[in-house]
């Protein structure tokens, strides 16, 4: 069963580290204790990819309105940044970094987001 990762964990059984929005594979046994820890969640049902791309009429006119405002670029972490400039870049990303994550672990929760 493939599952999304919803808060970050290390596997007691292969102690790799899994981070938030990673798609894990997962036993059905396994899935029900990390969900009910809600470290794991089914991923959203998207639509199946396309067998054909799907072409955009309004594009071909020149006169396309974004209205959707642009999404912040967040920008890599520098290497010099202190533990508490990661936490506050990736609470101001809306993540959520632990209390007991290393910098490490704070530096790629904040790049996978």
């Amino acid at each position: 069963m493939i599952a999304l990762v919803t808060y970050p964990y290390r596997d007691r059984e292969t102690l790799a580290v899994h981070y938030v929005g990673e798609e894990v594979e997962l036993t059905d046994e396994r899935f029900a204790e990390l969900s009910a820890g809600g470290f794991v969640d089914l991923p959203p049902a998207g639509p199946a990819a396309a067998a054909e791309p799907v072409e955009d009429d309004d594009a071909e006119d020149g006169n396309v309105v974004d209205d959707e405002p642009e999404q912040p670029v967040h920008e890599k972490p520098a290497p010099e940044m202190t533990v508490q400039q990661l936490r506050d870049a990736i609470e101001a990303a809306n993540g959520f970094a632990p209390r007991k994550a290393t910098k490490a672990e704070l530096t790629a929760i904040l790049e996978t987001l």
